[in-house]
């Protein structure tokens, strides 16, 4: 194993942790019941399950069926797909775009964000997201007196409509449609901040990825300088 491709099997794995729920992290130790029970719950992290499986000998960049049974075990396709993404790649992580629907990060800051600012508003932008008139009564119905719950069912029902199609981009079209303009651009400026963050945190996760290696995987990796060329060009 190459080792700049040893650096993007943990990028990858690091990127499957930060995107797994709690609940799902549960199901996931769940399935692996034969590691322990004590052992499985000191687990806090996708990433320290994984070590464990490496140690077991169940992971492995060139073995990646038992992650991606768990991945479908808990219903997360669009992670295991990523597995499969980075085997055709030869090796090399594939990265994805930020909007992948349901899951993702960047929407749910911009939902967030539109449901704190836009007030009685939201029905012009429901309408123009292909909200109907009957699902506008019903969730009015639903929450005659929360607006920012009204509001984000409306959204979330736009979510679920669009599906993989759904779109930081599309909500802020359709808020500058309805001349909510202030609200796109704190929508932007939110999303923005939330990708710098992110980065940020991966970057501080990578490195403890890296200082985790074993010995062996680290000859594999090779010299420090080496090491630091490629967490530099990742980060």
């Amino acid at each position: 194993m190459a080792a700049g491709e040893g650096i993007e099997f943990n990028f990858l794995l690091n990127d499957i942790s930060q995107n797994l729920s709690q609940e799902e992290l549960d199901s996931m130790k769940f399935l692996c019941g034969d590691i322990g029970k004590r052992r499985l719950e000191k687990l806090s992290s996708g990433l320290q399950l994984f070590q464990v499986l490496e140690e077991q000998d169940k992971l492995s960049q060139e073995d990646t069926q038992f992650l991606a049974k768990l991945l479908t075990g808990i219903k997360r396709s669009d992670l295991e797909k990523k597995l499969t993404a980075f085997h055709r790649g030869g090796g090399h992580l594939q990265q994805p775009t930020c909007e992948v629907g349901p899951n993702s990060h960047d929407l749910n800051v911009a939902i967030d964000t539109i449901s704190d600012n836009i007030g009685k508003d939201w029905r012009n932008l429901a309408r123009k997201l292909r909200i109907s008139e009957v699902q506008l009564q019903q969730i009015e119905y639903n929450y005659p007196h929360d607006m920012k719950r009204q509001i984000l069912s409306a959204l979330t029902e736009w979510q679920r409509n669009k599906g993989s199609d759904a779109s930081v981009d599309n909500l802020v079209a359709a808020l500058r449609s309805c001349r909510l303009n202030m609200a796109a651009d704190m929508v932007e400026e939110n999303v923005n901040e939330s990708r710098f963050s992110e980065k940020l945190l991966f970057c501080i996760q990578l490195v403890k990825v890296i200082q985790q290696t074993s010995a062996r995987q680290c000859t594999r990796v090779g010299t420090t300088k080496f090491t630091e060329q490629s967490l530099s060009s990742a980060c």
